[in-house]
């Protein structure tokens, strides 16, 4: 669920509530009243009896003839007992039985109000009734003209509530949508941050609110990402620049001392020495290209680079590490005379050809093929090898850095090749695709995008 819409579920849940508590409230107190008006009406009624009575002694016939025609104007189902002093019914309509307890009640405290469902009772004990020889008088009647009036304000509240539910969902989705467009901006404005030394703009207008700490915050984490990778790149330049020199001396003395001393021991060990100054300098520069590639791409000088000559300059490199291993080299004629031009950094596209022919050799069979192809508005570099291939479970793993497979623990090799070469490739927008089958090779396919 979107931070929206559970805005917008919580307010609507929250209007909702107070709704039905007010609608609640509402409808008890209108019964109240509607409970409160009846029992009046009845106890009026009870009176009016008691007078009546009273008055219906003296009346002659005609008079207590009219006095009939009155009481027939009676409430829905109305009952009116009055009862004498000498427990005798002196007047009843629809007669109840008394309970003992209202009746007890009643001289205690001059009347009862009972409700049973629909029906209310009022029993009335008035001292000045007395003398008249009237003990209780009970009227007891259904309102149906208020509870029907209850019942179309109950549907009424429903049919209210249901509207101004469904209008505040409505609003509170409007609302949650237009609160949210500050967070939307600030969401898109990190989504465009590609290196740590970007900041987010705050606006002048939300300084001290609470996005505006958010952005700070933020941005103090970049600043203190940026100065880690300052550091890390810095070293690994530094240092990759100063071992450099020491290296390359280094081979030059071993080489030169070969072809100096002709004992088969003494080329034996300087041979070796030779070769760790190339593995030890292959490493360098392999870290030095990781620290190049993990800057921006618009930091790095590109320009229009020739295909072919990066992949003769990678070729000759690879010639010069592991001269007994021979690499077909092969380019496919292009119709229409296009040449391999892509737009990028000679220096790291070399290094990534370079990598990718130097996994062939060592891990490939006796045959390793390079070939550059143009296809649409790519140029391809694919390198294949016919050695033991990469396993199914390993082929989605060989990208990450400083990750071996176990049965290349015994060759050299520090897991940072194809980790690089996959980075150089991004710099350039371009991808590297893997194959291999275990036991018929591998296939490496640097796809770059053409100038158009």
């Amino acid at each position: 669920m979107s931070f929206r819409l559970r805005m917008a579920v919580v307010f609507t849940l929250l209007v909702g509530a107070l709704l039905a508590l007010f609608g609640v409230l509402v409808l008890r107190h209108a019964e109240h009243l509607r409970e409160e008006e009846f029992f009046d009406r009845l106890e009026d009624r009870a009176v009016l009896v008691e007078r009546l009575i009273e008055e219906g002694r003296s009346m002659t016939v005609n008079e207590a003839g009219h006095l009939a025609q009155a009481l027939r104007d009676a409430l829905p189902e109305e009952s009116i007992v009055v009862i004498g002093t000498d427990d005798r019914v002196l007047f009843a309509r629809e007669p109840i039985e008394l309970p003992v307890s209202w009746r007890e009640t009643a001289t205690r405290q001059g009347r009862v109000r009972v409700t049973q469902g629909e029906r209310q009772f009022v029993l009335v004990d008035r001292p000045e009734t007395r003398p008249m020889g009237i003990l209780y008088t009970m009227a007891s009647a259904i309102d149906a003209t208020g509870l029907a009036s209850l019942d179309e304000l109950r549907r009424s509240m429903w049919l209210t509530g249901l509207v101004a539910l469904l209008l505040t969902a409505g609003m509170a989705w409007l609302y949650a949508t237009w609160a949210l467009v500050p967070v939307r901006l600030l969401v898109r404005k990190a989504a465009e941050i590609h290196e740590p030394s970007e900041r987010i703009p705050v606006p002048p207008g939300r300084k001290g609110d609470e996005l505006a700490s958010v952005a700070s915050t933020f941005n103090e984490l970049l600043a203190r990402i940026d100065a880690a990778f300052n550091v890390q790149r810095s070293f690994i330049a530094n240092a990759s620049h100063e071992l450099r020199t020491p290296l390359t001396i280094l081979r030059g003395e071993a080489h030169q001392a070969r072809q100096a001393l002709r004992g088969a021991q003494a080329e034996a060990h300087l041979r070796a020495i030779e070769e760790q100054a190339m593995v030890m300098q292959d490493l360098l520069e392999q870290l030095l290209w990781l620290a190049q590639t993990r800057g921006a791409a618009e930091r790095i000088p590109f320009t229009e680079v020739r295909l072919d000559e990066v992949a003769e300059r990678a070729l000759e490199r690879c010639r010069a590490r592991y001269p007994e291993r021979p690499v077909r080299f092969t380019m496919d004629p292009d119709p229409e005379g296009t040449e391999p031009l892509v737009r990028g950094n000679a220096v790291l596209l070399t290094a990534a050809l370079y990598n990718l022919l130097t996994n062939a050799v060592k891990y490939g069979g006796e045959r390793i093929e390079l070939r550059i192809a143009l296809q649409g508005q790519e140029a391809l570099v694919i390198v294949t090898d016919h050695g033991k291939g990469i396993a199914p479970e390993a082929l989605a793993s060989v990208r990450e850095l400083f990750y071996r497979t176990a049965d290349a623990a015994p060759l050299e090799g520090h897991g940072i090749g194809l980790a690089l070469v996959d980075r150089i490739m991004q710099v350039h927008h371009g991808r590297l695709e893997l194959s291999a089958v275990e036991g018929k090779g591998t296939v490496a396919v640097v796809r770059l995008p053409m100038p158009l």
